[in-house]
């Protein structure tokens, strides 16, 4: 991939809100071929150099981080895989009473939310630092240090949208004994918006004006204008950071960013603490005394850094870890052949695989008309039903992704009101009938659109890798029965998501479909269907990829954004998807999972979609 390419794409994707990702190892070719886009991983040379993307949606920013790492191959020429095990490296034993061993490819740079971009290290902070609240195994924000989750019901949002007060339970304290009150809540706030101070992001807290604790359980947010994602502040996840600092430990202190109790926290407020971190080999976590749910069930977590998932689940196998957290979609079919000794989790997230099309036309804002057949609905239903979604889906993930009825799947967000479209052969075939599409000698379908004579070929393009490739030439023939042609074109990445200004088709607007993987998280808002991003020449870092533009959708999503009841925003999110989903905009194929392995004396608690697995942490236990 040229450099050119990625840097353009890098200040592109700072301007989306509506890409995600995580912190990624490419420690393995396959790996990169496999899940680069999902895991935001650009591979330059699948064999040698590999360019690291991160890109993390952190309170509505693309925090971004370049890294240049070495993948090599080995010396055979062939891919390295999970089945080529590594022989497992002496490690120190732990007593196995109440003690479990975690494996991570990573060691944390920062523990303190504001100050890293790590996935590894919010994994360690929601061990030990908690917010105000966060989410459960449904999706659902919960109370966590807050006694529950503000609502216009209970007066918690006020009339006007503009302030929105939390109330403490009572009783909290910090691990060393400290009470924990409104006044640490609006201490995290002054040292965000600080200037001597550099978190990454200072998003959404900028949009406060000021916060009022009258009493030490009562936090009344004051905000410039209606923030709707005001959810995401002060609140914890794995996918936004909001934990709560101890004002009597950072008071007065200015740069914070290089305080040693910032990077390794002496004084928390989750289940556990730190007891020792030793550099380049592992962190050791004990029981905070004060926790407000009591003491979790372990005595003790470790986790160990490893040079490689396969030096993980040698570690996996032979009993030196209990689990490893970031296992892959090409990994599920191995893991599977390990129970039950070994067992796997495959939790689904909020991104998916999508197929698209390109709807622009130049009275709507696109430089270039895209297929006239596509703008027929009929047309689109047809290929949505035309493609065996569900055998798509039973290719990935062992068998366990499920096909998403919306863009916003697996969310508290999605509209439950949708019905999943199978497959339907018979019936997309009536619905071209209908369109005025007949089967021609070819056995290629043609009509009339736009007063030209328009056959159903349509070029494809995605980014090449094995997954992709073959998940396009099922849809190829499944499409061919109903009298579509369906041509794919496989691409770099650099190529695929190269800019405008490169001439890149995706964002040009030459292109008739395309796929990728996207999703909307924590908070449902996206500017991806906004008619002010679509690309063209005068708008050439826009993000509508879909070269879409109407204005009743874009009169909903401003709705959307002038709503602070999450209540009242969940109604326009659904007339949102039902008019998606209606108009068939887009085909999803199947949803995205991350990989949780663990030994059989492990026993996790359950597993949140959006807080992975360290969300009820208190909860795990070891027999």
């Amino acid at each position: 991939m040229k450099s050119k390419s990625l840097s353009h794409f890098l200040i592109r994707l700072t301007q989306s809100m509506s890409l995600r990702g995580a912190l990624v190892r490419c420690s393995r070719a396959e790996a990169i071929l496999n899940e680069v886009e999902t895991r935001g991983c650009f591979a330059k040379d699948a064999r040698n150099d590999v360019w690291l993307l991160i890109v993390r949606k952190s309170l509505g920013v693309a925090v971004i981080t370049l890294i240049l790492a070495a993948c090599a191959a080995p010396s055979d020429g062939s891919l390295p895989t999970l089945a080529k095990l590594a022989t497992p490296s002496p490690t120190t034993v732990l007593s196995k009473n109440k003690t479990v061993v975690g494996a991570w490819l990573q060691e944390p740079d920062s523990i303190t939310p504001y100050y890293t971009s790590m996935n590894y290290a919010l994994w360690i902070a929601q061990l030990t630092l908690v917010g105000l609240a966060e989410w459960d195994d449904k999706g659902n924000l919960v109370p966590e240090l807050a006694e529950a989750i503000p609502s216009s019901e209970n007066g918690g949002i006020s009339p006007d949208g503009l302030t929105i007060t939390w109330k403490l339970k009572k009783g909290l304290k910090w691990s060393n004994g400290q009470p924990l009150t409104s006044r640490d809540v609006k201490f995290t706030w002054e040292s965000i918006i600080d200037s001597k101070n550099k978190p990454l992001s200072v998003e959404g807290y900028n949009k406060i004006e000021k916060i009022d604790t009258p009493d030490d359980l009562t936090v009344a947010i004051k905000f410039r204008e209606v923030y709707p994602a005001w959810y995401l502040l002060f609140t914890q996840g794995a996918h936004n950071a909001g934990a709560i600092l101890p004002e009597h430990v950072f008071k007065g202190k200015t740069n914070l960013e290089m305080h040693p109790d910032i990077r390794q926290p002496k004084v928390v407020s989750g289940p556990f603490m730190i007891s020792e971190w030793k550099l380049n080999s592992s962190i050791t976590l004990i029981p905070n005394p004060n926790f407000y749910k009591g003491k979790p069930l372990l005595e003790r977590i470790q986790i160990r850094f490893m040079p490689t998932p396969e030096a993980a689940l040698a570690a996996l196998q032979s009993g030196d870890v209990d689990w490893y957290p970031d296992f892959t979609e090409a990994d599920v079919t191995l893991l599977q052949k390990l129970e039950p000794k070994i067992h796997n989790k495959v939790l689904p997230t909020p991104e998916y695989e999508h197929y698209f099309f390109n709807l622009g036309t130049t009275k709507s804002g696109s430089d270039y008309d895209g297929p006239c057949p596509l703008q027929d609905v009929k047309v689109r239903k047809a290929i949505l039903l035309g493609i065996n979604r569900p055998a798509i889906a039973e290719r990935v993930y062992g068998g366990k992704a499920a096909v998403p009825v919306t863009q916003w799947a697996n969310s508290s967000w999605t509209n439950t009101e949708l019905k999943l479209e199978g497959y339907d052969p018979a019936g997309a075939s009536r619905l071209l009938d209908e369109a005025g599409y007949r089967a021609s000698r070819d056995g290629i379908r043609s009509g009339m659109c736009g007063g030209k004579e328009s056959k159903l070929s349509f070029n494809f393009e995605t980014v090449t890798t094995p997954l992709r490739q073959e998940i396009a030439r099922l849809v190829q023939s499944d499409l061919k029965k109903i009298g579509i042609e369906f041509k794919p074109k496989f691409m770099t990445y650099g190529d695929f998501f190269g800019s405008y200004t490169e001439g890149a088709n995706i964002a040009t607007g030459k292109f008739d479909l395309a796929g990728y993987t996207s999703g909307y998280y924590p908070d449902p808002y996206t500017d991806v269907w906004r008619c002010s991003s679509v690309i063209n020449k005068a708008n050439p870092l826009g993000t509508n990829h879909y070269h879409y533009c109407n204005p009743s959708l874009d009169t909903l999503f401003n709705t959307s954004q002038a709503q602070a009841d999450p209540a009242a925003r969940k109604k326009v999110f659904d007339t949102i998807q039902k008019y998606i989903y209606d108009n068939v905009l887009v085909v999803p194929l199947y949803t995205h999972s991350s990989v949780v392995a663990y030994t059989d004396r492990f026993a996790p608690a359950s597993f949140s979609f959006l807080s992975g697995m360290n969300w009820n942490a208190e909860l795990w236990d070891a027999k």
